[in-house]
């Protein structure tokens, strides 16, 4: 027994005298310490709305999100995957499980397993409703990674503060913006760490690691040709700049190589995803990367006058063989084009060809003032970290130039890319301040090393002038603080999007007029005996998710854009006088029509102000068999007015469907049926000064049979 214990004893003495003894010093600990009430601050910055309101899932998106975490914890991963929904975009119906991204609802079955699993006690909608706040801390920690690895850990520090406080992000890490982005960001820029560590490292782990994130994120959100390309454009640079190394094909080939297999395991990519664009254009670049390492290897056994012409004639044959295949394979449907809704993104200018995604608050091209309203203090310190960064250009600025540019790029060509922009200028922001207070703070410890010519000059920086420095720096930190505070609270009244802050006579209102619609449907609608035909309501596809999953309803679209042509359908249908409407109604079988109205407190936000999207969607989308029912534009709206014609909507629009059912009952006086409401304000002014009132001897086929509180959403049965 003695010796097994002397033998155990010596084993720990070994083990013992080959640790080090932690030291932490001083300034690690404030480091950590303020990195840690970052987290922890930003995560209850995220959290505030469930002190004010119930637990609900914000937006239109995150239900169908909802709707599939439901589904795979019920019948399973494998019963999804190949899941065809027969009560969305009736009457083809939708493949679920080849239409979506995987892993946020994986994600939310997991951590509801993993809650009860530790005994807590809660439902599938509140894991959910948490999982953005939960992912948006952890991508703080990782931009505080992708900072240290890239300058330092100040830089890494500061970033994280950035991001913690930006608008841009806070607005879908905030609790209950249970969607794909959430998500997707962490490991876009999880990606971006593993793989800049990778390449400085010259780690396989770390490119292992990198290409595993990268993968992830081709099963969880479009955004990942960002990544792909952004890593792309990265290794073009390097090569221009005549710093390529095999460190940089090594950890750039791992990454991409393993990001496009992973990304294949799901069916909305399947195996087309190695023939996209986006990821035949990277692995093209790891073949010129083997021939520039071939070339380098053939420097050293072969004459430069030999090289030479082997390199002119390999060249040409390579070039022109390649822009052949590339010819052929487009042409025969062999690699996939980029969808246009990502074209749009590099080039704005589309806009105007592409109404179905326009029709998108989101897809909109971002203005200056949106920019600076994600970014905020960061806008101002952007340029001065790109002047840094080419000053000193090596692998890691090169990388942080380039994801800045980028970023503010993308940013700018549409409003929900704000995503991106924002951990990009986070990071780019944490280096320049960085940089900025590095030197006062060297001359403080007295560690500042120059030239004796600059010495005096030198001297002239005392500690008032330092203490003025950090002072203004603290300040503009405080005011970021302040403005982001700011932000989330008005997030108490936003954070649904079904609850508008009302405000007359310094009295407040909150209308849950959405939820008392759904409610309607799903008690009073929705069911149905075996063997009949299930109750179809119609609406602009921006409700059809809700619908859907809060009125349990069959639609005739979500708010996915699968089908281009039966968008354009419901546009007509909403935009044609009734008698031409309805025929097309009774077609599809439509029992049901919702509209958002603006009701009696005058909501900008409504049916009337989408129908131009209705029309140009229509006239662009619509079938041949609606081309005889005179589906155009300028039927409806006039842009620009020739001499004789009036500028705005048309005689035409005031008979169609949508506005007569958005505007029923709703009088000129400012009131409801006749009767005195709290209205806040009228929605008749502009170019709808002048619309007519319609009573209820204007409809003929449709009975209002739903209304909620402030008659913003009104449900309509169709009367054949």
């Amino acid at each position: 027994m003695s010796q097994v214990k002397a033998f155990f004893s010596r084993m720990w003495d070994a083990i013992d005298s080959r640790i080090s003894k932690p030291q932490v010093k001083r300034e690690h600990l404030l480091l950590y310490l303020s990195l840690a009430l970052i987290v922890l601050g930003s995560f209850i910055l995220r959290i505030l709305p469930i002190f004010s309101t119930d637990i609900l899932l914000k937006g239109l998106d995150p239900w169908v999100q909802y709707r599939s975490a439901e589904y795979i914890l019920e019948n399973g991963l494998g019963n999804f995957l190949n899941w065809y929904d027969t009560t969305s975009w009736y009457p083809m119906g939708k493949e679920m499980g080849k239409s979506l991204y995987i892993i946020i609802p994986i994600t939310a079955v997991i951590f509801y397993k993993i809650a009860l699993l530790f005994g807590f006690s809660t439902s599938l909608l509140t894991v959910s409703y948490f999982v953005p706040a939960i992912f948006g801390a952890a991508t703080i920690l990782v931009i505080y990674k992708l900072g240290s690895v890239l300058h330092s850990k100040r830089t890494g520090v500061f970033a994280a503060f950035f991001l913690a406080m930006a608008e841009g992000f806070l607005s879908r890490t905030i609790v209950g913006f249970f969607d794909n982005e959430c998500v997707g960001i962490f490991l876009m820029f999880l990606t971006f760490y593993f793989f800049v560590k990778a390449l400085t490292k010259d780690s396989i782990t770390n490119s292992i690691l990198a290409g595993i994130s990268l993968g992830g994120l081709s099963l969880t959100w479009g955004a990942y040709r960002y990544a792909y390309d952004l890593l792309a454009v990265y290794a073009v640079v390097m090569i221009l700049m005549k710093k390529y190394s095999r460190r940089l094909l090594s950890s750039y080939s791992i990454t991409i190589l393993l990001g496009i297999i992973i990304g294949t395991l799901i069916p909305r990519n399947g195996v087309d995803f190695i023939t996209g664009t986006e990821q035949l254009i990277p692995v093209l670049l790891i073949v010129l990367m083997l021939l520039i390492t071939l070339y380098q290897e053939l420097q050293k056994n072969i004459s430069a006058d030999r090289l030479k012409r082997i390199t002119r004639y390999s060249g040409f044959g390579l070039i022109g063989g390649g822009i052949i295949t590339v010819i052929v394979l487009y042409a025969t449907g062999n690699i996939a084009p980029v969808a246009l809704k990502f074209v749009r993104t590099i080039f704005p200018t589309l806009a105007e060809s592409l109404p179905l995604v326009e029709s998108v608050a989101e897809n909109l091209t971002a203005s200056w003032a949106n920019i600076f309203f994600n970014i905020y203090i960061m806008v101002f310190l952007l340029p001065l970290g790109f002047y840094f960064c080419v000053k000193k250009p090596n692998e890691k600025t090169i990388f942080l130039l380039l994801m800045g540019l980028t970023g503010v790029y993308f940013g700018g060509s549409m409003v929900r890319l704000a995503l991106i922009i924002t951990p990009a200028a986070a990071v780019v922001a944490g280096y320049t301040l960085d940089e900025v207070i590095r030197p006062f703070a060297l001359i403080f410890q007295e560690r500042f090393t120059i030239s004796r010519r600059k010495r005096r000059a030198t001297k002239q920086i005392g500690r008032e002038l330092i203490a003025v420095a950090y002072t203004f720096i603290a300040i503009t930190l405080m005011l970021n603080v302040m403005f982001s505070v700011n932000m989330a609270d008005m997030q108490y009244y936003f954070t649904h999007e079904l609850t508008p802050r009302l405000t007359s006579n310094n009295e407040q209102f909150l209308a849950h007029d959405y939820q008392e619609a759904y409610e309607f449907l799903r008690l009073n609608v929705a069911p149905y005996q075996s063997g009949e035909k299930p109750p179809l309501v119609m609406s602009w596809w921006d409700y059809g998710y809700q619908i859907r999953v809060l009125g349990n309803c069959t639609t005739l679209v979500d708010n996915a854009t699968i089908n281009s042509t039966h968008i354009g359908m419901i546009g007509a249908m909403l935009i044609h006088n009734e008698t031409s409407s309805v025929k097309i109604m009774k077609k599809y079988g439509v029992d049901y029509v919702l509209v958002l109205s603006p009701g009696v407190i005058g909501s900008p936000s409504n049916d009337i102000s989408k129908s131009r999207w209705m029309m140009q969607i229509a006239q662009n989308y619509a079938n041949d068999s609606l081309a005889d029912l005179g589906i155009t534009y300028e039927n409806y709206y006039i842009e620009e007015a020739d001499e004789g014609q009036t500028r705005g909507f048309q005689p035409a629009f005031w008979q169609s469907v949508v506005y007569k059912l958005c505007a029923f009952n709703l009088w000129a006086d400012g009131t409801y049926g006749g009767q005195a409401q709290p209205v806040v304000q009228t929605w008749r002014y502009g170019e709808l000064s002048d619309a007519p009132d319609v009573g209820l001897s204007d409809l003929h086929n449709f009975k209002l049979v739903f209304q909620s509180k402030f008659a913003t959403l009104r449900i309509y049965e169709v009367i054949y």
